[in-house]
């Protein structure tokens, strides 16, 4: 089989949408699809098998997705517990840079 580039039109075979749609209900597979021809058409990349590439497309997807709701952190905590350990953390770190080597506290000025 030879390889051929992708063409703007480019749509994965019935069988592969209905596995893919199967296998990873969690994938946007049209969204992703748009990617997919979008990638391919902007570098020019060529396949042999352009449903066999989806596939693996939309697996790294999946795993993707999957991967980073795992680790996703996209604001810190609010939790009051949370704010409460950030700030004795923050405290701590500043209490070590308040004390002069001497064992000293050292302490900004008071306005009057």
């Amino acid at each position: 089989m030879s390889k051929t580039k992708m063409v703007e039109d480019w749509m994965p075979s019935q069988e592969t949408l209905i596995k893919m749609m199967r296998l990873y209900p969690e994938v946007d597979i049209q969204y992703d699809k748009e990617k997919f021809v979008d990638y391919y058409l902007s570098t020019g990349g060529v396949s042999a098998n352009w449903d066999a590439t989806f596939r693996n497309w939309i697996r790294r997807s999946d795993e993707y997705n999957k991967r980073n709701a795992k680790t996703s952190t996209s604001h810190a905590s609010t939790s009051a517990d949370s704010i409460s350990e950030r700030r004795n953390r923050i405290l701590s770190v500043a209490k070590k840079r308040d004390t002069r080597t001497d064992g000293e506290v050292k302490r900004f000025p008071t306005r009057k």
